[in-house]
């Protein structure tokens, strides 16, 4: 009996052994497949983790600039290796050339008390650049849990037409720490918003919260062809210094300024502080590359090209104006806008308005179909437009727009009576 024990021990130490053998080498094999499959993927793009000298920005651009030449792609991760951080702070706008890919993934990424500048802008365009190069294809995609946050204590806020304060109140005065301060601009302007791309052929954003930035969140400027979709608005139009609730001015949604064709905006919701959306843009006669205007490329209306047309807004839920409209298109001027297709939309109660169109004469087919909002949609003087299937949750009529020969309204109702 003993001796078949101790035969059976024997025979279950060999097993064991050769288990355990066996599982090593599938230890080694993982090891060894995972390094392979890690440098595979730096092959694909490049992180601003493979570099150990320098700023957070320094080693962010660094990367696009270097994978610019080689994959056109660049991925911010969650955490920082070098920093030792999840939190990549910058003192300047990341930006980005033609021909490439910015992939944000499950990061956050905030602005320095220092910056006085954009979290992402085209590389064609900045202070001091008057002839703007276009570029073509770009992407900034979001993927999983990406925020964009503004500083904790800002140098500047509020677009041109307003003035900087450490203690603002009123219309004209946003909040700022660099007012007073000599050799400082004491307006705001471009450099406040989130996210410019200016003068870009072909381009996608998607999948980012934008929150508690300086201007404006997302600007497009004579840009074509493109796509932005789930992107997520977070603003009260003030900031929280040291205690004190100071007045952050602007703050809206979504800008397309002059020269926007064919472009579609989908899955976008949240609050904004001023507009939501803004179409248009009003020629103040200032060119590319000054500080005082509110768009890179400059507010001089240069003719047809710059006109706007094709944009489909469509697919938005739960999206309001903290204190403005909800959808403004404003061709003022010499501009024309052509072409807007806005449906699916769900208009928050708490909107301060819901879609205004101004300057009707110089628009030309304006099509809202299947909306709900608490406001009434004013069109006045609209001509080639269609509204279809619209409830509308207030008193009175539901539209300032009455059918006519160019003018279609089927099935607009106000649901409260």
């Amino acid at each position: 009996m003993f001796q078949i024990y101790n035969q059976y021990k024997l025979t279950a130490m060999a097993i064991f052994k050769k288990a355990l053998f066996t599982l090593c080498i599938c230890v080694c094999s993982f090891n060894f497949l995972s390094a392979t499959l890690i440098k595979k993927a730096n092959e694909i793009y490049f992180s601003p983790n493979r570099y150990k000298t320098g700023t957070q920005s320094e080693r962010i651009q660094r990367a696009i600039n270097e994978a610019k030449k080689s994959t056109g792609k660049v991925v911010i991760p969650r955490y920082d290796e070098v920093a030792k951080t999840t939190i990549w702070l910058i003192d300047q706008a990341i930006l980005l050339p033609g021909d490439f890919e910015l992939e944000l993934n499950n990061c956050k990424i905030k602005l320095s008390d220092k910056c006085r500048d954009n979290f992402i802008r085209s590389a064609n365009a900045g202070l001091g650049i008057k002839d703007i190069v276009p570029l073509k294809n770009i992407k900034i995609v979001g993927i999983g849990n990406v925020m964009l946050e503004g500083a904790n204590n800002p140098r500047s806020t509020g677009d041109h037409n307003k003035t900087l304060s450490t203690n603002p109140n009123g219309y004209v005065q946003s909040y700022g720490t660099d007012a007073g301060k000599p050799n400082e601009n004491q307006k705001g302007g471009w450099r406040n918003h989130a996210i410019i791309l200016a003068h870009v052929d072909v381009f996608e954003i998607s999948g980012i919260t934008l929150k508690d930035y300086h201007g404006h969140g997302l600007v497009l400027e004579r840009s074509t062809n493109g796509v932005v979709k789930d992107i997520t608005f977070e603003v009260r139009q003030a900031v929280n210094v040291a205690g004190v609730e100071k007045q952050v001015l602007n703050q809206d949604g979504l800008g397309l300024r002059f020269g926007c064709r064919n472009i579609i905006i989908s899955n976008c919701k949240g609050r904004s502080g001023d507009d939501f959306i803004n179409i248009g843009l009003t020629d103040t006669g200032v060119e590319a590359g000054k500080e005082n205007v509110n768009v890179v490329s400059g507010s001089i209306y240069s003719g047809e090209q710059d006109n706007i047309s094709n944009i489909y807004l469509q697919n938005w839920q739960d999206f309001y104006s903290i204190s403005h409209r909800a959808i403004r298109i404003m061709p003022v001027g010499k501009l024309k806008i052509k072409n807007v297709f806005i449906e699916n939309m769900v208009i928050n109660p708490l909107s301060k308005q819901g879609l205004v169109a101004e300057y009707a004469e110089n628009i030309k087919g304006l099509f809202v179909r299947n909306m709900i909002s608490h406001h009434q949609i004013k069109a006045k003087g609209i001509s080639d437009a269609s509204f279809r299937d619209i409830f509308y949750v207030g008193e009175g009529s539901a539209i300032d727009v009455q059918q006519s020969g160019t003018v279609v309204v089927d099935n607009v109702k106000n649901i409260r009576n």
